[in-house]
């Protein structure tokens, strides 16, 4: 006789998980952003994408599409392990289910490091079920003329009911990319933003010619200024990657002589111009402000040559309002050595403005915001 205190020891019929062809699973990213009355994108919302792809396409019905879960509904510049955690408990309730693939919808900015992570956490249930995870999202939201969400779901759907091995893939803009290829495509002016095999030879071309230009560049700003580049003067700070705090670098820092801190620091933002600004000990707006405080100044370039834009995002506003002064459309590894090479006796505002002119073709002044650029130059006004 079973044990009336617990009854759940009584034998019951358990019903099985109906199969599905795919299980779709919602991870935030501009794709799910609404627009703000102020112009920028935010984050937050659970929109059912594929209920809203039927009304593009009906077509997506000859799918057999089972359970869809919202693990995360913020930007993903704003990713960190915990909403990782979320989003693995989706996967592992998602592949109970025994569907051909999973379909993840997500944010670019860090879609290639959750891509990775599923690699690492699932490739081998993954190659035991047969199963796929297909990642997507866009560059623009749905309600953006001219979006990319409806063609890379769809591209999605079909890439989840393809014959691919089994593993994790970003399908985007036509391409089916393997996890462990995957990488961001540089910036090519009035080119596609896009992800592409780091095999690739299209990759590998536009990363060289990327680099040359950068090399010349700061070899006409050596001309330029007539002085070597003096290391002390700037240093880099990637901010597109998931970290968990900023303690490090703030202890580098503090740890330093007065005369050898850093005048400037060029934060690597992601291609959209954002980063983490929601958990204070990650957020890349409270580090911002507190190196101003230091008396550095903080610029911001894209990770792949992608113009900074600090008015698109709530994330990329956040930047701008705490002190983040936009490089645009200089690389990083010219912004750099730039700030290597001006006069060091420059002070904040000064050297705001020479990093904001052209002196060797290194930016193009005409996508300057002023307003923004004279408010950022008196929030460093000591």
């Amino acid at each position: 006789m079973p044990d009336e205190q617990y009854p759940s020891t009584v034998k019951k019929e358990v019903e099985p998980i109906p199969k599905a062809d795919v299980v779709v699973i919602y991870a935030g990213g501009t794709i799910s952003s609404l627009a703000t009355t102020e112009g920028y994108r935010e984050g937050g919302h659970e929109v059912d994408l594929l209920a809203k792809l039927k009304e593009h396409d009906p077509s997506i019905l000859n799918y057999e599409l089972g359970q869809k879960e919202f693990a995360y509904t913020g930007l993903s510049e704003n990713m960190d392990a915990t909403y990782w955690e979320a989003i693995d408990h989706a996967t592992s309730n998602a592949l109970r289910h025994n569907p051909r693939s999973v379909l993840m919808t997500h944010g670019t900015d860090s879609m290639e490091q959750t891509a990775n992570h599923l690699q690492e956490g699932f490739g081998e249930a993954l190659k035991t079920s047969g199963a796929k995870i297909i990642l997507t999202g866009a560059n623009e939201d749905i309600e953006a003329a001219g979006t990319d969400a409806w063609g890379n779901l769809q591209f999605a759907l079909y890439s989840a009911v393809g014959d691919a091995n089994p593993g994790v893939y970003v399908a985007f803009h036509g391409r089916l990319i393997r996890a462990d290829d995957v990488v961001k495509l540089p910036y090519i002016k009035d080119g596609e933003s896009t992800f592409i095999s780091s095999e690739d030879p299209f990759y590998k071309e536009v990363l060289a010619t990327q680099q040359n230009r950068s090399k010349e560049l700061v070899s006409h700003l050596e001309s330029v200024y007539k002085r070597p580049q003096n290391e002390a003067q700037a240093m880099r700070y990637d901010v597109n990657v998931i970290r968990p705090n900023h303690q490090e670098l703030l202890d580098r820092l503090d740890a330093m002589d007065e005369h050898d801190m850093p005048k400037a620091i060029v934060l690597t933002l992601y291609h959209s111009g954002t980063a983490n600004t929601e958990k204070p000990e990650q957020s890349v707006a409270v580090l911002a402000e507190s190196l101003r405080q230091r008396g550095i100044v903080v610029f911001g370039a894209t990770e792949n040559g992608q113009p900074t834009n600090l008015r698109l995002y709530e994330t990329s506003v956040k930047l701008r309002e705490a002190g983040v002064i936009p490089l645009y459309d200089m690389p990083r590894e010219v912004a750099l050595a730039k700030l290597r090479l001006v006069d060091p006796s420059l002070n904040p505002a000064q050297l705001i403005e020479e990093m904001l002119s052209s002196r060797a073709g290194e930016i193009d002044e005409s996508q300057i915001i002023d307003a923004d650029i004279n408010v950022l130059k008196k929030s460093y006004s000591y």
